[in-house]
Order: C-alpha cells, then sequence, then structure tokens
C-alpha cells in the first residue's frame, strides 16, 4: 500500500518535540493528526506509523503544531483507555477500581492524563495475546486498543476542551509491563467472537500466498518494506485462521523476508504479530475449486 502526503526538503528545520522523540526511540509506531482532532494528516497514516526520525522529523515540518497518535499493534503495546465522567457518559476510573479491588492491582505502567475529561491511558505489553477490541470491555467507561487501533499521546490538543495531554508515567522511565493475566482473560474472545471452524481449506493456494508473501517482502520498494510485511502478515493470518497455514510457518517466513531487507527485528517481531493477529480475526472463506 502506499501511502500519499507531500515530499518534503531533506533536512526538516522542525526538531521532533522532546516527549515524540523519545517515544520513537523506544519502538512507539506514531503518525501525526490535525491539531485539536484524531483526524490523521494523510491517507494511509495508520499504515505508515512509523519510529524512524527522519520520517517523523518530516512529518513535523510538514504539520507543525500537529498532535500525535501511537499505533498498538507494531508497538508492541496494549492500551487500555480510562474515561472520566463529563465528556464521557460511564465513570471508567470507578470501573477499574473495583474490578482492580475484586481481581488485584494493576504493575506500574505509563500512562497519559487525556486532554479531554482528565481521564487516563494504561499502557501495557501485548505479547500476541488475542484479546476483544469493543468500546465497553471490560466493563462501560473502560476502552481496550490492539492491533490497528491507535491512541492519542502528547503532544497533543483534545478537540472538545482544548486541554492538553501530558503523561502522568512516561514510558521512557517506567517500562510497559505485562498485561495483568486478569485483564487478559476478562478480555479474552467469547465463543461468540470467535470464527467458525473452517469446512475445507486448500494448502496449495496456501503455499502460494506463503511464496508471494517472501518476495513482496524482499521486493518492496524503498521505505515501504515495514509497510508490505504488515500487509503480507495480515493476509498470511487470514490463512492461519481458516486452518491452512501454520502460524509458526507463517512467522518465521515473514521474519526471514524482514531480516533479508534489514527491518529492525524489534519492529519487523511487532509488525509480524499485529499483521498475523488481525488477518486471523478476519479469517479467509473456504476454497471450494478444483
Amino acid at each position: 500500500m502506499s501511502h500519499i502526503y507531500p515530499a518534503m526538503p531533506a533536512r526538516p528545520s522542525i526538531p521532533i518535540p522532546p516527549d515524540l522523540h523519545r517515544v520513537a526511540r523506544l519502538g512507539w509506531h506514531v503518525y501525526p493528526v490535525r491539531r485539536g482532532s484524531r483526524a490523521a494528516c494523510f491517507r494511509g497514516a495508520v499504515d505508515a506509523a512509523t519510529c524512524d526520525m527522519d520520517t517523523i522529523a518530516t512529518w513535523c515540518a510538514r504539520w507543525p503544531g500537529c498532535g500525535w497518535r501511537v499505533v498498538t499493534g507494531p508497538s508492541g503495546l496494549f492500551a487500555l483507555d480510562v474515561d472520566r465522567p463529563g465528556t464521557h457518559a460511564a465513570d471508567g476510573v470507578a470501573a477499574l477500581a473495583a474490578l482492580v479491588r475484586q481481581h488485584g492491582p494493576l504493575p506500574p505502567r505509563p500512562m497519559t492524563r487525556t486532554g479531554g475529561s482528565g481521564g487516563a491511558v494504561l499502557f501495557f505489553r501485548h505479547r500476541g495475546e488475542s484479546l476483544r477490541g469493543q468500546s465497553g470491555c471490560p466493563a462501560p467507561g473502560l476502552d481496550p486498543h490492539r492491533g490497528r487501533q491507535a491512541v492519542t499521546i502528547p503532544p497533543a490538543i483534545h478537540a472538545a476542551t482544548g486541554g492538553a495531554y501530558t503523561w502522568r508515567v512516561p514510558p521512557w522511565q517506567v517500562p510497559p509491563p505485562p498485561i495483568p493475566s486478569w485483564l487478559a482473560r476478562l478480555l479474552a474472545p467469547t465463543d461468540d467472537t470467535l470464527p467458525p471452524p473452517p469446512r475445507r481449506v486448500d494448502s496449495a493456494r496456501a503455499q502460494g500466498a506463503l511464496v508471494r508473501a517472501l518476495h513482496a517482502v524482499c521486493d518492496a520498494p524503498a521505505g515501504t518494506a515495514n509497510t508490505t510485511l504488515n500487509a503480507r502478515a495480515y493476509a498470511l493470518g487470514r490463512w492461519c485462521g481458516a486452518g491452512l497455514l501454520d502460524v509458526a510457518t507463517a512467522r518465521d517466513t515473514l521474519l526471514h523476508a524482514a531480516a533479508r531487507r534489514h527491518i529492525p527485528v524489534a519492529e519487523a517481531r511487532a509488525t509480524v504479530r499485529s499483521g498475523l493477529n488481525a488477518g486471523q480475526r478476519n479469517p479467509r472463506m473456504p476454497f471450494h475449486g478444483h
């Protein structure tokens, strides 16, 4: 997939905001949004999200004063948005407090203060656990984010209130911990959210998809290798979700291709994990041709 945004000079003059520079160094994949909005500054921004400093600097120069969002999947993150009453109907703070009393404490973790009602976003490390992402899970006022879902981080301005997003606990001081086991259990897909078992699969066609994915990543044009890796991981994840491909085989093939393209290991692993997980949630229909 190509991403449309204007070309910029090789040496942008506007520096990267310090907090944004710090999270990018941690491998968080970010993209710019219009000031006081969640709307991305260009088409395809979620797939173009990156931790590459040159790209981020270019965006800073093109859209000075813009806000920023982090895409959780390629960043290896799970984020829990906790709403406060005011601009939101439900009290997520009270809901989370009740869950903590019932199940146990949360570990120290990065956390923002949102620019709206003063709620918070809590960040945890996502190791590929299968989690629901619907708003209101596991309780009203709590919104989980994983995969291609994104959340606003500093620097940014809230669209309704004009309030600034700030770090309560920055990730360069406290790294994201694993998702608490009790929270992962509460967010695990239920029987009615799981895809039905496949009736028939065609392994020859799946193997063809595997080979095409390998060549697509290896031959991707300059600047599009990670985006291509994400798209091919999603496509292979759909085959895995249909019961056609072994997940480990798909993952190892994609990581091999990423290594040949010199994509950083941590970035490649996060991208492959996110793409495969997303694809498995949307499995291919069984093929009945001859």
